[in-house]
């Protein structure tokens, strides 16, 4: 697996194999990333937006590998938004109770119409928020990520050269990582 061509190149088609290694790679490193965003710093969310390019890279060469527009790829993300959403849902009073608190009593703020002093106290509270709720963002990124990676993974491969290039089985090359 060259990195460079599976983390940086929106080109070409890679297989299953490759496509787990980029997305474990990715995942890590996402992982990382917000964890210093919630603990450290705020300002190491630039840093998501790099990979957020190499997702598209990897999971639009996994499309290739079946026959398919990287476009496709804006499904995967509208997925990525549900499911994540969802999951932070269904984590947040098991994982982040006080978290669930701190965004309680924002929302009713916001809904007693008092919008100017809902986005103070949103200022406000925004790290410690980040804080609290760490644990189950990293819970629900996780579980999203492996979710859209399975069915990723899953995608069939079209096993002649397609408009996107040569089958991704790497056929007569050898295979280091096997």
């Amino acid at each position: 697996m060259d990195i460079r061509s599976v983390l940086l190149s929106p080109n070409g088609r890679i297989g299953p194999r490759d496509f787990g290694r980029g997305l474990i790679l990715l995942t890590g490193a996402m992982m990382i990333v917000q964890i210093a965003v919630a603990l450290v710093s705020p300002a190491f969310g630039v840093l998501q937006y790099p990979l957020v390019f190499s997702y598209v890279c990897v999971f639009g060469k996994r499309l290739h590998d079946g026959g398919h527009s990287a476009w496709f790829y804006l499904l995967f993300l509208a997925g990525y938004f549900v499911l994540s959403t969802t999951a932070t849902a269904i984590l947040m009073p098991f994982l982040s109770p006080d978290a669930l608190a701190m965004q309680v009593e924002f929302q009713k703020l916001a809904m007693e119409g008092q919008f100017s002093a809902a986005v103070e106290e949103a200022a406000k509270i925004a790290p410690e928020l980040a804080r609290q709720s760490v644990l189950t963002t990293i819970t629900a990124f996780l579980l999203t990520s492996g979710a859209l990676g399975l069915i990723g993974a899953r995608l069939r491969s079209d096993p002649s050269t397609n408009q996107f290039g040569p089958p991704s089985d790497g056929a007569g090359q050898p295979d280091t990582y096997s």
